[in-house]
C-alpha cells in the first residue's frame, strides 16, 4: 500500500503545474464531436489539421 501512495505522489509531482487534464479534456471533446459528425452525417467534419494554441486559447484549421 505504501508503494501505491509513493507512485501517486510521484505522478502528482511530475505533472504538478502542467494542467494536462484540461488539455486532454479539450482534445477529447473535439475528437468526440468529430466522431458524432462522422456517424450522424449531419455536419461536415474538420478538414485536415486542427492546431490548438494553449497560450492564446485558440484553434486553427489548416488544409494541406
Amino acid at each position: 500500500m505504501n508503494g501505491d501512495k509513493q507512485d501517486i505522489l510521484e505522478q502528482l509531482c511530475r505533472y504538478g503545474a502542467s494542467e494536462l487534464h484540461s488539455i486532454v479534456a479539450f482534445i477529447g471533446r473535439c475528437c468526440a464531436q468529430e466522431a458524432n459528425k462522422l456517424i450522424g452525417h449531419q455536419y461536415l467534419p474538420i478538414d485536415n489539421i486542427l492546431i490548438y494554441n494553449r497560450i492564446q486559447q485558440s484553434t486553427s484549421v489548416f488544409k494541406i
